[in-house]
């Protein structure tokens, strides 16, 4: 699936997949123009959102609700090299459910596309075009 992530001005990118497009870029005080969330906080919400996903889809699926759902994520920095590290997530369900399914609406969390990316490596092979 083919994204393209174009330069616009400073630290300010755009990321176009399809029909779609984002901005990507740094707080002032890191010499962006804070238009929009930082590659760290995209990934973040990439992992939440994929989350999501699965958890509404499990719910849709064992009738249970899934309304006001919100998907709580922190972390932090980690050095040498340099990195996000010990990420949180925590699912806050607005709806009363059984030790049981608590235990499958996590299994199901970990079982997300980034989640097992993430604990499964990809191998990523940066190229350089120039003309």
């Amino acid at each position: 699936m083919p994204l393209t992530i174009t330069h616009d001005e400073k630290l300010r990118f755009a990321a176009e997949s399809g029909k779609h497009s984002l901005v990507i870029d740094l707080p002032e005080a890191s010499g962006g123009t804070d238009a929009g969330f930082s590659p760290p906080q995209l990934f973040i919400a990439s992992l939440g959102s994929c989350i999501g996903v699965y958890v509404v889809g499990y719910c849709e699926r064992a009738g249970i609700s899934c309304k006001g759902m919100k998907i709580h994520l922190d972390w932090k920095i980690a050095e040498d090299p340099r990195r996000i590290a010990d990420i949180r997530v925590q699912i806050d369900l607005p709806a009363e459910i059984s030790p049981a399914r608590e235990k499958a609406i996590l299994a199901v969390a970990e079982h997300c596309l980034v989640h097992n990316t993430i604990l499964h490596t990809p191998e990523v092979a940066i190229q350089l075009n120039h003309h």
